[in-house]
């Protein structure tokens, strides 16, 4: 039995699987990495551009510069759809193999293709709170897409700054911000642990793209460990999981769903 089959009669048996997905699921999608050659930290220093502070502090010295990284880091969220590893995840789901989808992610993906109970570790790029109300907006990818577009081709700082405000102000006067973590910002504690409480239940944990170098998130497969669950991974690149791993596999993870949606849909 190869190691495609093997993990194909995990999922089947398994009682309560938990999938823990990082970048790596969604660069088929035509995300790119932030990390490693031609992420995004290779063109913008994640000390000032993956911080709130750094973003304020560099748009008052270089607001085009912003405005670019800005562009160029939710162009692809924006202009993405679910691939295949998406849509078998929430077949998975919808048929009771799969329990929880904890995500590191930011893109909404998952619930694109269909997965319903989804943990987001680092927020969601279509939800927007206001820090005075704390309102919660979803936006529709429309509207998100038309504002960045729109702010690409200003070509004056005063205008710059009027479309930002324009955009960020709530009805309640305050302003809204993305509800994404920012490096340096706390992850949602509820949220972490809901996913600290799914890890240690799992009896079968799948990692799919993620290095295991953010922390807290990266101690959770070994929760799942230390509580007996097999673990199965799915990374292209070298992470901190191989030793804690029943199962490795080095390649896009779509190639190893692709194989898991023809086996479901045949039976």
């Amino acid at each position: 039995m190869d190691n495609f089959e093997f993990f194909f009669n995990l999922i089947l048996n398994s009682k309560y699987s938990v999938v823990f997905t990082g970048a790596g699921i969604s660069t088929e999608s035509g995300i790119p990495q932030f990390r490693g050659k031609n992420g995004l930290w290779e063109k913008y220093s994640p000390e000032i551009f993956g911080t709130l502070p750094g973003l304020i502090s560099q748009f008052l010295i270089s607001p085009f510069k912003v405005v670019n990284f800005i562009y160029d880091f939710t162009s692809s969220i924006l202009n993405s759809k679910p691939n295949i590893s998406h849509l078998t995840l929430a077949e998975l789901e919808r048929r009771g193999y799969i329990k929880t989808i904890i995500t590191q992610n930011i893109d909404n993906l998952h619930q694109e293709a269909g997965s319903k109970n989804v943990i987001e570790l680092h927020g969601n790029i279509y939800r927007w709170e206001c820090k005075k109300c704390h309102k919660i907006e979803v936006l529709e990818k429309e509207k998100l897409i038309k504002f960045i577009e729109e702010l690409k081709n200003l070509k004056s700082r005063r205008a710059l700054i009027k479309h930002i405000s324009n955009f960020i102000k709530c009805n309640c006067g305050g302003r809204r911000r993305p509800n994404i973590i920012f490096f340096g910002e706390l992850l949602p504690e509820k949220e972490f642990e809901k996913a600290e409480e799914e890890s240690r239940k799992s009896d079968l944990f799948i990692i799919i793209g993620t290095s295991g170098i953010v922390k807290p998130a990266s101690n959770l497969p070994y929760l799942a460990k230390k509580t007996g669950a097999k673990i199965v991974e799915i990374n292209t690149e070298k992470s901190f999981y191989e030793n804690i791993s029943d199962i490795v596999f080095d390649k896009p993870s779509t190639e190893v769903f692709s194989y898991i949606w023809n086996k479901i849909k045949i039976e």
